[in-house]
């Protein structure tokens, strides 16, 4: 039997919007003979505003916040925290007050969620037309993944790569992603267990998962970049 895990932002839909319905009609379909779970760098309720009910409902369980909440049947079966440095705060305030974009930056740009902190230059409260002038720069001058490296290097007591379109996920070692590796093969220990997901390249938030998966038997990483990419590996 095939196990799979599904990230959500860029992959069962576009980043931070809703789910398309034709997607959602078809994922639907196709769930109701699978089993899967979702892995989310987003919090729960983030996963609630974009996905439909009955998408929701169709996973044996749901990983957000980079791992650290676990939902099964609505209900919230464990949480982790997350301490943050004083050190490390000054120097997110640092990239956000130095940051080479000239655009209009926006308000949320530290937002904690259980057992991570989301970063963002630009700011989470930016309208989706700046997300995508953001994107564009940022594919072309690489900010996102300069603060990362630089991130890492200096605190290596937590673990940051690139998520979404606009932000930089930050988590304590080993609390990231990779965690739902052992906790689904714990669960499932003789399937095989099929990750999908578009940032699964090295600084990328699904990139510790991926790894972590690779280095595990009977297990294979499926690299997309769209959810249009999802529907065709699907066959749906």
């Amino acid at each position: 039997m095939n196990i799979y895990i599904f990230d959500m932002d860029g992959t069962l839909t576009p980043a931070r919007q809703q789910m398309d319905p034709d997607f959602a009609r078809r994922f639907i379909i196709w769930a109701k003979s699978h089993m899967a779970y979702l892995a989310a760098g987003s919090n729960y309720e983030k996963v609630t505003e974009q996905l439909p009910p009955d998408i929701v409902a169709s996973f044996s369980g749901i990983y957000s916040s980079m791992g650290n909440v676990f939902h099964q049947k609505g209900k919230e079966i464990y949480r982790n925290e997350i301490k943050l440095k004083k050190e490390l705060l000054q120097t997110l305030e640092r990239f956000r007050k130095n940051t080479a974009y000239d655009g209009k930056l926006y308000g949320n740009y530290m937002e904690l969620r259980p057992g991570m902190l989301n970063f963002s230059v630009l700011g989470r409260n930016c309208p989706f037309s700046e997300r995508n002038l953001y994107n564009e720069w940022d594919n072309k001058h690489h900010e996102r993944e300069q603060i990362v490296a630089e991130l890492n290097q200096k605190f290596p007591e937590y673990e940051t790569s690139v998520g979404g379109k606009i932000s930089i996920d930050i988590v304590t070692k080993g609390c990231g992603k990779e965690q739902v590796a052992a906790k689904i093969r714990a669960a499932h220990p003789n399937d095989k267990i099929i990750f999908i997901g578009d940032r699964t390249e090295k600084g990328g938030n699904d990139y510790a998962l991926a790894e972590t998966l690779r280095a595990m038997d009977n297990t294979e990483v499926i690299a997309i970049k769209s959810p249009k990419d999802v529907l065709e590996y699907l066959g749906i």
